[in-house]
């Protein structure tokens, strides 16, 4: 059967017209609840991981305040030293933030480094450090794997405040708190949430400065040991740090889930700038397993909780290192809200 012209192509009209409006029904009442997580955000106030920074900045006015502790103890030489970081991190606005490090730390030494029946410990100031972090990109889809991540830079500067010279012997090492180097690096830090999980990712390459050290000097591989009596003109290696953690939130409301963590460091016989180091060069690769709560939390003020541990994986010319972790963080948000917000 053949139909005029002027009908069929009005059929034919009908048919685009009808399979046009109901391909547009279709895809919005598929791409509708899509659209409207997508609008929304999600992003618990949780404790997130240890030793990898997150990529979003601090808004403008938000800031917070997180004091946290770390063991290291070498069970081969009985030393132990608790680090005690304080971090006060402040957004500026127009994706800057700024983060400030004072590092207290414990030192304790027993036998075989110290003689039987002798202790050692001392307790100080560390190095300080402070970071500024611009915020590249945010998180474009909180729900969604694949969707753009958020990314941030930042430049890292150490300044050598601990203590490292004029050491005494009957101390046993216990009384240095830095490696007398100024540091200067620069980090790329990731963070991907995709509801219940999240991804963060850090990389920092640092340069070493060099520096006069004397006699009971300890090198920051911590265990070999400048011989009293001698000087260097020491030159540490160019240092990297990584670190990739993984977050499962079980509960949004009160922060609760886990976090599996992995971090390194690796100090090569090279300074980028200062030639062949003298200096011996390390590596080590921990995993950090982190239980988590979030209490009191409200719109302008959250408490987050952290209690894990530091497990040894891998380690190069550096102590076998186990121990607990700690760790609180204090959220005062401003106008503008949480970060990742």
């Amino acid at each position: 059967m053949r139909c005029d012209f002027s009908l069929c192509r009005r059929r034919s009209a009908w048919l685009k017209t009808a399979w046009l409006l109901f391909t547009a029904f279709f895809a919005a009442a598929i791409l509708q609840p899509w659209q409207a997580r997508a609008d929304s955000i999600w992003g618990p106030a949780t404790s997130g991981p240890n030793f990898t920074g997150t990529a979003e900045v601090e808004p403008l006015g938000s800031w917070y305040y997180e004091p946290w502790a770390y063991g290291y103890h070498d069970l081969r030489y009985g030393t132990w030293e608790l680090a005690m970081p304080q971090r006060f991190a402040i957004g500026l606005g127009h994706q800057l933030e700024f983060d400030f490090y004072p590092n207290f730390i414990l030192n304790t030494a027993q036998p075989p480094t110290t003689p039987p029946g002798k202790s050692a410990t001392d307790i100080g100031l560390g190095n300080i450090h402070f970071e500024f972090k611009y915020g590249l990109t945010t998180d474009a889809d909180t729900y969604h794997l694949l969707a753009r991540p958020a990314l941030s830079i930042k430049t890292i500067t150490w300044i050598p405040t601990g203590n490292y010279q004029n050491l005494n012997p009957a101390a046993y090492n216990t009384d240095q708190f830095g490696n007398g180097t100024w540091n200067q690096g620069i980090g790329l830090l990731f963070r991907k949430r995709f509801k219940p999980f999240e991804l963060y990712g850090e990389i920092d390459e640092i340069v070493e400065f060099p520096t006069e050290v004397h006699g009971g000097y300890q090198f920051n591989n911590g265990i070999d040991q400048l011989p009293f009596g001698q000087s260097l003109h020491m030159t540490d290696g160019n240092l990297l740090y990584w670190g990739f953690a993984f977050e499962h939130v079980i509960n949004a409301e009160y922060g609760l889930g886990y976090v599996l963590e992995f971090t390194g460091q690796w100090q090569n016989r090279n300074n980028l700038f200062f030639g062949h180091a003298n200096a011996p060069p390390w590596s080590y690769w921990w995993a950090s397993p982190t239980v988590e709560a979030t209490w009191p939390s409200t719109q302008r003020y959250q408490v987050t909780w952290g209690l894990g541990a530091l497990l040894p994986v891998y380690e190069w010319k550096f102590p076998q290192s186990i121990g607990p972790i700690f760790t609180v963080t204090f959220y005062f948000n401003g106008k503008y809200g949480r970060r990742g917000e």
